[in-house]
This record gives C-alpha cells, structure tokens and sequence, in this order.
C-alpha cells in the first residue's frame, strides 16, 4: 500500500452465525503485526455497537487503517482479521501479508539530506494525496519528517527551506526564498529532527496545467541539500 493509504475490507453475505430471535452476534477484529513479532496495531472489538445483535441480513462487516507504517527499512506487515460468533465457537480468519511504500507523487533527490518520509497531505479531507488530480478549493501541506545532515553548530542547525509553484508555462504562481525563520539564529537539531511543513494552497482561477510545485531544503553552513518536485493538476 501506498503511505497513509486508506485500506478497507468489506466481508459480504457473511453466513454461518447462529440466529436468535432474528439477530446474528458477530464479533469482529483486526490486528496488525510487523516483521512477525511486533504488534503494531489492536482493535479486538470493532463492532461494540452490536453488542446486542443485528437482524441486519445479508450481513455485512468493515474494517479499515490507514498505512502511515513506516517502510524505510522495507518493513513487512500482516493484518489479521477475525470474525467470530458470540453465540457460538464458529469462526472465520483472514491474513493479508503487505509492505508499505513511498507515494510516487514526489520525486525526491538527496544530496547529503536524508529523510525518513516525505508525503504531501490535503488538509481539508485529512488525507494523503495519492493521485495527481487535485482541487484548488483544498488546502495542501507537505510535510517532511526525520530531516538528518545538516551541520551542527552548538546543536543548532541552519536549514533554508524555499518553495516555488509554477504553472505549465513555467509562470510563478508562488515563490518563497524562505519558509522558515531560522536561517539567522537556528533552531535546535532535535527539533528539526521531528517535522518541517509546507503549506500550499492554489489560486481559484483558470491554471495551465500541470502545475509544478519544487520546495528544497538547503544547508546554511554547508552544499547539502534536499529537492523535492511534483506536477500536479489542479482542477
């Protein structure tokens, strides 16, 4: 799955649970294990609502997370899926084996910056952006965690972080030098460590598209640098 995919099972025309009255007493739940020893994600009760049954028939079942697991060391995870009868000692179990991998959205070049994830997030459906097809009435974030390789000082670190959007005819619909207020006086490398965000919105107006966003990440103190670009279409 792509990070912070939604991933959504539906489990249709469940039979096999003994009826009572008209209602079924299913028991739903979801683990998720990664590299077969740490159990990362629990919910061993995901239909508290129908605690009392469902005459509900054909039955369907949900489940759902969202994959923002981290992947840089080419983690693998299972999810396992249990449906249970509360009435009775009949079961039925699903397991799906995945990995999780970066969005191809941004192109991303290092040159002495590393990163532990980039992603670019739509802001007003609290979703990450998986496709190139935006809207301009949506406000965006890109967001980049774990930025290691910026020289020390003190233990405060210089970084530049630019952003320019340009339309398909290379016009500038945004430009910003410098996002960040640290180019003077830092910031401490912990910090820096944790998140660096960019927030992107699109004029409502007609844009020739794609449209071009490039942000970079430089070094004060040194030529290291991090390049992130991505062409969307905004509609």
């Amino acid at each position: 799955f792509i990070f912070g995919e939604n991933v959504n099972f539906k489990f249709n025309n469940i039979s096999g649970l003994k009826r009572i009255n008209g209602k079924t007493y299913p028991d739903l739940s979801m683990f998720i294990v990664k590299n077969e020893k740490d159990t990362i994600l629990s919910k061993p009760n995901l239909l508290q609502n129908l605690n009392n049954g469902t005459e509900l028939n054909p039955l369907q079942l949900r489940a759902n997370f969202v994959a923002a697991l981290p992947y840089e060391n080419d983690e693998k995870y299972i999810v396992h899926i249990n449906i249970k009868d509360r009435k009775s000692d009949r079961k039925f179990t699903y397991e799906l084996p995945f990995t999780v991998v970066e969005s191809d959205i941004l192109e991303i070049n290092e040159n002495g910056i590393d990163y532990s994830n980039i992603y670019l997030w739509n802001e007003t459906l609290k979703e990450p952006v998986l496709n190139k097809n935006v809207s301009s009435k949506h406000q965006f974030i890109l967001i980049l965690e774990g930025i290691k390789g910026l020289n020390e000082t003190d233990e405060m670190v210089f970084p530049i972080f630019s952003i320019d959007i340009q339309d398909a005819n290379e016009k500038s619909i945004l430009s910003s030098p410098n996002i960040l207020d640290y180019e003077e006086n830092g910031i401490n490398s912990k910090n820096i460590n944790e998140q660096l965000v960019a927030k992107i919105t699109f004029p409502q107006n007609q844009i020739d598209n794609p449209c071009r966003i490039i942000a970079t990440v430089k070094d004060k103190n040194s030529s290291n640098k991090l390049k992130i670009t991505a062409e969307l279409n905004v509609e």
